[in-house]
């Protein structure tokens, strides 16, 4: 790895300007970024229609002679798609009806990757048949065709020719109501009033495969991209009916007014070569309603121009009763062809720096459902003299082109002679098929390019990717996973990890090259699995109050170091950072509890501690729950090369009660007294902001520890006007960028807090047992005394006042409650342009949740829950001046 070419050799420092320019700047070039990134998608819904439709549309000829023959009508050597289905309490008859929709989509698509499946049988009430999504969406692997586009886990697998996510992970998930009057038969002869299971299975998969977009409305504004900038690929091909394409930034903003027209002209359609060709030269009509329908608008064809019983009727947002189709139909079919299910894909892994070459070997794979000739398989790179070459010398017409040599099926290789002793090379490779389709790598070649240089020495150490854990159970052997990369193509050569247990010698071992052959699939993490290093068990088990201090370093093969973590190390912010350490704690759990009060004034055992200790903290008199003083800035890594930040810099000192609670039905506060003197936000920021800085939170969790749940917003010193004022007054050194506040409070500083826990879950978790921790995060920045927590009193006794759920805030309505399908939610006088949105189911854990825009100061919001199972919610609404609460029935 290298740093900026300012700081190399003096050899270097000999070079043109322009050089160094051409070197500096690679940032700024059209360089494909291969990191690959994630996002989530929101279901798709198949609503009911009671209506007898009394429709059959057979097989399509060629599936059916291919299931029937149970034989492939493929060319030689591709595969078809093989569905791994996990089922959730389906009926048997119900599984069979699902695995007929399989087989359907198993003849038409072609994978060389497993397509993981999660089936769920579940109530959904009589309005919703079923649901589908994609378990994420990948953009930035080998073998994408668009760049800066989302595309379904499935289909990215398909594109790239291996698991990009783990081996674990669903690649779909689907539900299916219980609640359903279903068919389950093979004849196509359902009764009066029955649902053809396995027609709504086929179109539930459908969404799964990739028939989903990212399209939404949200009051006034139109919006793309799941919260990003780049739409999937779905998005790319729609267009209104004077053929623009909605994603188009410069005709219709994301998010917008315009936009949001555009999604509600019930004039959208899919463009695409082969779906035109399948519609008769017409772009295939989707549903665009002009009333925005959350689930359904855009990821549907017309049901209009596709009315049921027709070709091509599946894909439209209902079914009806006695509604048989067993085929997607050419025109989804064909839109599958052009979002990347059939066609061709070059893999490469782009070359990293070299410090000396005399020929370098570029490899590409290429998968393909068609046929090309393999003298179409080509190279084409650019080299330029580092000593003399601009910016303006990258011109991709001059590179030069070769022939890739065949070395085994589907595998090809050039060697590049490196004339230059310090060079750099553009270079990318293409595929022309027998049907006249380009296959590149990078996507959208020669407009991106990949890079490499020769001649530059390595000076800076590997990055690491790492997620320390904080408080772990006694009596386990401890994991350790991390993703080490290089920016030299000869890599890592060691990784390690240096740990002290109680402060005692300080012992070593190594982690290995994650092998997904041979190690535990349970450490997989797809296509990250190239980079891993695991110690399994690396870590001996620890004993309850073991205290781990630890560190973990990287070492290339030129022999530079990266040892994380690291920490600000002075009072300005460009300061060098300095070392520091991980800090574990070990625990067990003691007796579930049901109520108890803490004071603190002598040394407990009830809580298991990392960066808090009980006694009496400075300035005040009697003991208590405290954090140490100061408390510690984050955790992090900048990337030793481009001097961004690699690890995101943060800390968490955590309190944890190891006396589980059982939540009582009758009373549910906890209270305490507390100081908490943390760096407050900037002036207006919510807890969620990004300059919401420091914060302490009270969280809880129904599953050991393996999530939480919040119990109100995380809050700072910005809480009191007096605690603001000790800790801003007292900032030292005074004007430094990154002081360190010595205010000392006194036992006026006290104020009370009380939490209800119903406020925030619902009554279904009386009886259970819950943990409750307390925790104070950090970033890299400003610190001071911390927190201080006395008189703690769990489940005390306090009469509950007489009051229905909308007395209980009246700014907050919930309606229609109960519910099947939706509650539209409403508040006035909001502070802020979007609110967040957050449904808890009866166990504490987060069923939905999404981000909602405000019109006017005013929430107003139809929310879809018909994909939830029936039972009691609680749904919390975060603003900016607080969060409210309120709880719905879902039939």
């Amino acid at each position: 790895m290298k740093n900026s070419l300012l700081t190399l050799s003096l050899v270097l420092l000999t070079f043109y300007s322009f050089g160094q320019n051409l070197y500096e700047s690679r940032d700024k070039l059209n360089v494909y970024k291969a990191k690959q990134e994630v996002v989530k998608g929101t279901p798709v819904i198949c609503p009911a229609n009671h209506s007898d439709v009394n429709t059959y549309v057979e097989m399509a000829e060629d599936v059916k002679l291919a299931i029937q023959a149970k034989r492939q009508l493929r060319p030689s050597g591709v595969k078809k798609a093989e569905f791994i289905v996990d089922y959730v309490d389906f009926p048997a008859n119900a599984e069979a009806s699902f695995q007929r929709a399989i087989d359907i989509w198993a003849e038409i698509l072609s994978s060389d990757v497993p397509i993981r499946v999660i089936a769920l049988w579940q109530e959904l009430g009589p309005n919703t048949l079923g649901s589908a999504f994609p378990g994420d969406f990948r953009r930035n692997f080998s073998g994408s065709k668009k760049p800066f586009t989302w595309y379904p886990i499935a289909l990215a697998e398909k594109m790239a020719g291996t698991e990009l996510n783990s081996p674990l992970d669903y690649d779909m998930v689907v539900r299916f109501s219980s609640d359903v009057n279903w068919y389950y038969g093979a004849t196509g002869t359902p009764a009066v009033g029955q649902f053809d299971l396995t027609t709504v299975v086929l179109h539930e998969l459908c969404h799964g495969l990739g028939f989903v977009g990212s399209l939404e409305v949200e009051g006034a504004q139109g919006s793309f991209g799941s919260g990003t900038p780049y739409p999937f690929i779905f998005d790319t091909f729609v267009e209104n009916d004077v053929n623009q394409s909605v994603v188009d930034t410069v005709l219709f903003k994301n998010p917008s007014t315009q936009l949001r027209n555009q999604l509600i002209s019930e004039n959208l359609f899919f463009n695409s070569v082969n779906s035109l060709k399948a519609n008769g030269g017409q772009r295939p009509r989707l549903y665009a309603p002009t009333i925005f329908d959350a689930g359904s608008s855009i990821s549907h064809l017309d049901s209009k121009s596709f009315p049921a019983g027709t070709p091509n009727s599946l894909m439209t947002p209902s079914a009806g009763f006695r509604e048989v189709n067993n085929d997607p139909g050419t025109i989804v079919r064909n839109m599958f062809n052009d979002m990347g299910w059939k066609g061709s894909s070059v893999l490469h892994t782009p070359l990293k720096d070299f410090e000396d070459a005399t020929e370098v070997k570029i490899l590409a794979k290429v998968l393909s459902d068609t046929t090309y000739k393999d003298s179409n398989v080509k190279l084409h790179y650019l080299e330029l003299d580092l000593e003399t070459a601009t910016n303006d010398d990258i011109i991709t017409d001059n590179a030069l082109t070769f022939p890739m040599v065949k070395t085994s099926a589907g595998n090809y290789e050039y060697n590049i002679p490196i004339t230059d002793p310090t060079a750099a090379f553009f270079y990318w490779i293409t595929l022309d098929d027998d049907f006249g389709k380009q296959a590149t790598s990078p996507p959208n070649a020669p407009d991106l390019y990949w890079l490499f240089f020769v001649g530059i020495p390595d000076e800076a150490g590997p990055t690491i990717d790492y997620t320390a854990p904080t408080i772990v159970p006694a009596g386990n052997p401890i994991s350790f996973l991390a993703s080490v990369d290089d920016d030299y193509q000869v890599g890592i050569d060691t990784v390690f990890v240096s740990y002290k247990i109680n402060g005692g010698t300080e012992q070593k071992f190594g982690l290995k090259k994650y092998d997904v052959n041979t190690d535990n699939p349970d450490f997989s993490q797809g296509t990250l699995d190239a980079i891993s290093y695991l110690a399994e068990g690396g870590l001996p088990a620890l004993s309850a109050g073991d205290v781990v201090t630890f560190r973990m370093t990287a070492r290339d093969k030129a022999g530079n170091e990266t040892i994380i973590p690291t920490t600000s190390g002075g009072t300005l912010l460009d300061d060098p950072v300095v070392l520091s350490d991980y800090t574990m704690a070990a625990t067990s759990l003691l007796e579930p509890i049901e109520r108890n009060v803490y004071d603190f004034n002598s040394s407990s055992e009830d809580f298991a501690l990392l960066g808090f200790d009980v006694g009496v903290p400075n300035g005040l008199q009697n003991g208590a729950l405290h954090t140490t003083a100061p408390y510690t800035n984050g955790l992090g890594l900048y990337d030793p090369v481009s001097g961004d930040t690699y690890l995101d810099f943060s800390a968490n000192q955590i309190a944890l009660l190891r006396n589980p609670i059982v939540v009582r039905g009758d009373t549910s506060i906890i209270s305490f007294d507390e100081i908490v003197l943390v760096e407050p936000g900037e002036d207006g920021s919510v807890y969620g902001d990004q300059d919401f800085w420091d914060y302490v939170i009270v969280e809880c969790s129904f599953d050991g520890g393996g999530s939480w749940i919040e119990l109100g917003d995380g809050y700072d010193s910005g809480a009191d006007a007096d605690w603001k004022k000790l800790f801003t007054d007292n900032l030292a050194p005074a004007n430094a960028e990154n002081p360190t506040s010595n205010g000392t409070p006194s036992p006026a500083f006290y104020r009370p807090r009380e939490i209800d826990i119903y406020d925030y879950l619902v009554a279904g978790v009386a009886g259970r047992e819950m943990l409750l921790r307390f925790r104070l995060f950090s970033d890299q920045w400003v610190n001071g005394y911390g927190w201080v927590i006395d008189n703690l009193a769990i489940q005390q006794a306090k009469p509950k006042p007489l009051a229905n759920e909308a007395d209980k805030d009246l700014a907050l309505r919930i309606g229609p409650n109960p519910t099947s399908d939706f509650i539209d939610i409403k508040l006035e006088s909001v502070q802020g342009a979007k609110v967040d949105l957050q449904v808890i189911d009866i166990k504490g854990g987060i069923s939905l949740q999404k981000e909602v825009k405000t019109v006017n100061n005013t929430l107003d919001h139809r929310l879809q829950v018909n994909q939830l199972n029936a039972g009691t919610y609680v749904l919390k609404v975060r603003t900016e001046s607080g969060t409210k609460t309120g709880k719905f029935v879902v039939l």
